[in-house]
């Protein structure tokens, strides 16, 4: 739960850490991605039943459950469950949801399920396809990614599909650019989250050797954040590290997704991200 991860990092602060969770202040997706992902799902959802075929178990598993959730459901045939897998999903996608006139039946996953062992019930006798949307593949570490992954591998059979939109690797000052916004409030209201923050500034830049767009904050002077009666400090200067936006080119994609095989991928028009529909080896 949110509140666990906010009391975690305000120990590690209170520890000496310097690096929190991004998820602390990710609320939705950048603008261009998102942007980028609707005009591909537009041209892209017609074909997605026929691949997918009827009686399907949609699994929404990205940070950003729900987002997308509705539209795919429109594209299948006669699907008949939908799973999310966010437990703190906003309750108004349920009204989304319900509103359709479908065959599906809506859960969220279990308490037992992790990022690594999803733990669903068998439903549908048709293929499962996982949902990773807006992004959020390239918002999650590598150990967060691989964990998610680890999840798919053991949830899908083979021939069962995970359908993914990532981020492509693009000149840093367009990256900076198109995140600057976003970034600016994704830092602060990780800031407010952890308490009040004092002479903390937000950064937001490429760093090219690892093709991420890095997010965080530096001590401009004598700075901390404070919450109740206890707090923490930092020096001028100080870097207070909040996750990073991963770009990808073709040879991060192979060595990520191993276990499946790329059936059909689909590119913006902009450049800017692929649709790639994965199926489980």
């Amino acid at each position: 739960m949110l509140e666990d991860l906010v009391r975690q990092h305000q120990q590690d602060l209170l520890d000496g850490g310097r690096t929190i969770s991004i998820a602390l202040g990710l609320h939705n997706p950048a603008a261009h991605i998102e942007r980028a992902e609707r005009e591909v799902l537009d041209r892209l959802l017609p074909q997605l039943g026929e691949l997918i075929g009827p009686a399907a178990r949609l699994i929404d598993c990205g940070p950003f459950t729900g987002l997308r959730t509705a539209q795919v459901l429109m594209a299948l045939e006669r699907p008949k469950a939908i799973v999310l897998m966010n437990r703190e999903i906003d309750p108004r996608i349920f009204d989304t949801l319900t509103a359709i006139d479908s065959t599906a039946e809506i859960s969220l996953a279990p308490a037992s399920a992790s990022p690594s062992s999803w733990d669903l019930p068998a439903i549908g006798s048709g293929t499962s396809l996982a949902l990773i949307a807006g992004g959020g593949f390239g918002f999650l570490s590598e150990i967060e990614r691989r964990n998610l992954i680890a999840g798919a591998v053991q949830t899908l059979k083979s021939d069962d599909f995970l359908l993914l939109t990532i981020e492509l690797a693009q000149d840093g000052a367009m990256a900076e650019a198109a995140y600057q916004d976003f970034g600016l409030h994704l830092v602060r209201s990780c800031l407010t989250r952890l308490g009040k923050s004092h002479g903390l500034e937000p950064r937001i830049f490429h760093e090219a050797a690892s093709q991420q767009v890095q997010f965080g904050a530096v001590a401009q002077k004598e700075a901390n954040i404070q919450w109740q009666d206890v707090g923490c400090l930092f020096s001028p200067g100080d870097w207070l590290a909040m996750g990073a936006a991963q770009q990808f080119t073709a040879e991060t994609l192979s060595l990520e997704l191993a276990e499946f095989d790329v059936h059909k991928t689909w590119h913006a028009s902009d450049g800017r991200a692929d649709v790639v529909l994965l199926k489980k080896k």
